[in-house]
């Protein structure tokens, strides 16, 4: 589940990196992504050093394979996954289950708290509907074999080949010559 939520997230930022971390003490944190940034300045007003150029703004998305996640369970889920002192710029939380209007609030309500500047919360048809975007199609076929894009490919073929058959039978009934007279007879077979 997780390399699906990283692949379907290459694309929804200008990522300057990826890091796949999660597994045993990964501190609640399944990926880590640095988005880039176009005005970084290695120096304050004062001539400290600020942010490397290399670092952008960090975006952490927790993954969790779950049907059902409450309220509750939201808070636990940011309270173990959010340095409080260092707040990540962006969170995500990814699960495949339909999360309620009260769960999306707590959700909200603490990450706004907490002063992560962006977040989302990709559920069950969000998800979905991202595997359905052809930008992502590659994704959806590696992880669940099915090709929307092709299915579309194959449909034009078969217009073409359509296509293709009546041009043939016009040249066969009429000679060459487009004269639209089609009073000739014919013997047709399977």
């Amino acid at each position: 589940f997780e390399s699906l939520v990283r692949n379907l997230a290459r694309d929804f930022r200008d990522w300057q990196n990826i890091e796949a971390t999660g597994g045993p003490g990964d501190d609640g944190i399944d990926i880590r992504a640095w988005e880039r940034t176009k005005f970084i300045t290695n120096t304050d007003d004062e001539g400290d050093e600020g942010v490397h150029p290399m670092d952008g703004k960090l975006w952490i998305i927790q993954c969790k394979r779950k049907k059902a996640i409450g309220p509750s369970e939201v808070e636990k889920i940011l309270e173990d996954g959010i340095d409080k002192n260092a707040p990540p710029y962006g969170y995500i939380l990814a699960a495949p289950a339909n999360f309620s209007k009260r769960s999306l609030d707590v959700f909200r309500e603490e990450l706004r708290r907490l002063g992560v500047m962006e977040f989302e919360m990709w559920g069950r048809s969000r998800l979905e509907d991202m595997l359905l975007l052809p930008k992502n199609d590659s994704v959806l076929f590696t992880f669940f074999g099915i090709s929307v894009v092709s299915k579309q490919r194959s449909r034009t073929a078969d217009i073409k080949f359509s296509i293709n058959n009546k041009n043939k039978l016009l040249r066969l009934l009429t000679d060459g010559r487009y004269n639209h007279n089609f009073q000739k007879p014919i013997l047709v077979r399977d």
